[in-house]
């Protein structure tokens, strides 16, 4: 640690101007994906006008792949929450492990129009969703300065095409360690799988499981399509990220450098954004010439799998809360 950040460590959370040029205070920023991944446009953006708008008083050390927690979604984002990470860019999915609240955004097709859904929960001036995010968040610590996305989750396994509910019936798909998707796919009468996603290549090629489920980048950065052979493209499952610092790094900031961090963030997560869905249509013809079979859901097929989300809907209205599913459209 440098001298300028032993003086912030031992200044009981007063806020400073940070270290200077010549010795600046090094912040950890904690990624879940690889550098190859469409989430490093907000990272190295976020990084690159932090340090030059502060005159390089901070350094932004970038740590992909969950290095930081080796490999751990889970302990990557307590990471964040306990002050032993500075920076950090994690899906919401992620964060539920600690703000519960925020599954109600992973409920199956809560967004109905795509895209648009999502600029008008997130993105738009006074966007609800993400006022309903950086409540919940900043109410355990860590402080929220803008979103991006990984985009809609889509699936993907080495059975066979999936245009109906039954159709999961007795698949092993790796999932996210969170509740809500356990309960989602064990609707479908499936075989939900929790691992980190460092081991799920290595798992998939092995047969150890049958699928997974992610948005087409990250499915990309880990060069899943290499150990699948179908994809379906049903865009059951949003995944906005958040870019924040934690409670500890946002108290030491001055008023001028929390200015120019949030604007950082805000700019590398606008052009994270365009970034992530100029891919997308390239991505599902990178994966075609690679021989991936892709199918995507027609709205009636849609609607069928939706239909059969209803329980999961029932159980999860009294756990989030009636306000959370209404800050996203949804009525009872």
């Amino acid at each position: 640690m440098t001298a300028a950040a032993l003086a912030m460590a031992g200044c009981g959370g007063k806020k400073t101007s940070g270290g200077t040029k010549e010795n600046p205070v090094t912040l950890k920023m904690n990624v879940t994906t690889s550098e190859a991944s469409v989430w490093q446009v907000a990272a190295r953006g976020f990084k690159k006008e932090v340090e030059e708008k502060t005159g390089g008083r901070y350094k932004i050390q970038i740590y992909s792949n969950e290095q930081l927690s080796s490999g751990d979604q889970t302990k990557g984002i307590e990471m964040l929450y306990n002050g032993a990470t500075d920076c950090d860019l994690h899906s919401t999915i992620i964060h539920t492990n600690v703000v519960p609240r925020l599954s109600v955004i992973n409920m199956p097709w809560i967004l109905p129009e795509g895209y648009k859904s999502a600029d008008e929960y997130f993105f738009k001036k006074d966007a609800p969703g993400f006022a309903f995010v950086k409540k919940e968040i900043e109410a355990k610590g860590p402080h929220v300065l803008a979103m991006g996305e990984a985009g809609f989750r889509q699936i993907t396994n080495n059975v066979k095409p999936i245009t109906k509910t039954s159709d999961l019936s007795g698949m092993k798909i790796r999932i996210p360690a969170i509740a809500i998707l356990v309960d989602v796919f064990r609707t479908f009468n499936a075989d939900p799988t929790q691992m980190p996603y460092s081991e799920c290549f290595t798992a998939l090629q092995q047969g150890a499981i049958d699928g997974q489920e992610n948005p087409y980048d990250t499915i990309r950065a880990a060069k899943i399509e290499e150990v699948q052979k179908y994809m379906t493209v049903w865009d059951y499952v949003y995944d906005p990220l958040v870019l924040s610092v934690s409670d500890r790094t946002w108290k030491r900031l001055s008023e001028e450098d929390r200015k120019i961090f949030t604007e950082a963030a805000q700019h590398a997560c606008a052009e994270e954004i365009k970034a992530s869905r100029s891919l997308d249509s390239q991505i599902v013809k990178e994966f075609k010439d690679k021989g991936l079979t892709i199918n995507e859901l027609t709205p009636e097929m849609r609607k069928e799998m939706k239909a059969a989300m209803k329980p999961v809907y029932d159980k999860y209205k009294d756990k989030f809360g009636v306000d959370a599913f209404k800050t996203f459209g949804y009525t009872f």
